[in-house]
């Protein structure tokens, strides 16, 4: 009987005290970080598994980017997806870096375009994501400024359309999403490409406001990078790994 009382005693300490439904905000679909009609994608998936770990159920909120620290702000939520210090949100309550973004410059293999700088973009038809000028800084915006043959498209599909049909000579947009919705087109569009690195990775963090919740996060978080699993989700969807990219200081919890 003691060894029962025992036995039922750990499993009680095992299981978390505060296990909970956690409100989790999310940007729109952005294949294949973030597909809402499946509720899935890296990041909603990442999370889910963590905060399971953690005994929590995660109910997806979907808000348009922008809208999120405002959300966190005053509150509204518990955890905010793909947030760093550049948003208006204290960095103190911002996780460690769970997942790593890349914009490139994607032409197609078969034209042999030399860019190897932004201002090569000057000589070329460029289709960039919406508020590519706003983000990507200061001499991206001042080359696409004025140039005659630039244009920022809302659906990204549309982006990979224009370049493999060869309508326009560059695609600017995160390697992922690329590659993801590239393998969506016929077969009949596919086509090699190059990509060209213009542009730095961008590390994104959680932001979440319970302390304690933080800290169990960020701890499983390394966990799973430790044990595969990470990686495992990573191949699940079709990613190319960009944490060996940025410097190791920057995984830091406070940015």
């Amino acid at each position: 009987m003691q060894h029962v009382v025992l036995l039922l005693f750990c499993v009680l300490l095992s299981v978390p005290a505060a296990a909970r439904q956690i409100d989790v905000l999310v940007g729109w679909d952005k294949p294949p970080y973030v597909v809402a009609e499946s509720h899935s994608g890296f990041e909603l998936e990442l999370v889910r598994q963590i905060l399971a770990e953690l005994g929590h159920d995660i109910l997806p909120i979907y808000v348009p980017f922008g809208r999120t620290p405002r959300l966190i702000n005053a509150r509204g939520a518990d955890i905010g997806l793909t947030m760093n210090a550049r948003h208006p949100i204290d960095d103190a309550i911002l996780s460690n870096v769970y997942v790593v973004y890349q914009n490139v410059a994607v032409t197609l293999k078969k034209r042999h375009l030399m860019i190897s700088e932004i201002n090569d973009l000057r000589s070329y038809s460029v289709a960039a994501f919406q508020t590519a000028s706003h983000v990507l800084g200061k001499e991206y915006r001042e080359v696409v400024s004025q140039h005659p043959s630039y244009i920022e498209i809302p659906q990204q599909f549309r982006q990979v359309r224009l370049l493999l049909a060869g309508s326009v000579d560059v695609a600017v947009m995160d390697r992922n999403i690329f590659s993801h919705l590239r393998s969506k087109e016929p077969a009949e569009l596919q086509a090699e490409v190059d990509i060209h690195t213009l542009f730095g990775v961008s590390p994104y963090r959680a932001a979440i406001v319970d302390d304690e919740l933080r800290r169990q996060f960020n701890q499983t978080l390394a966990t799973f990078m430790e044990d595969g699993r990470y990686q495992a989700l990573i191949d699940q969807f079709g990613l190319v790994n960009l944490m060996n990219d940025i410097p190791a200081n920057r995984f830091s919890e406070h940015p």
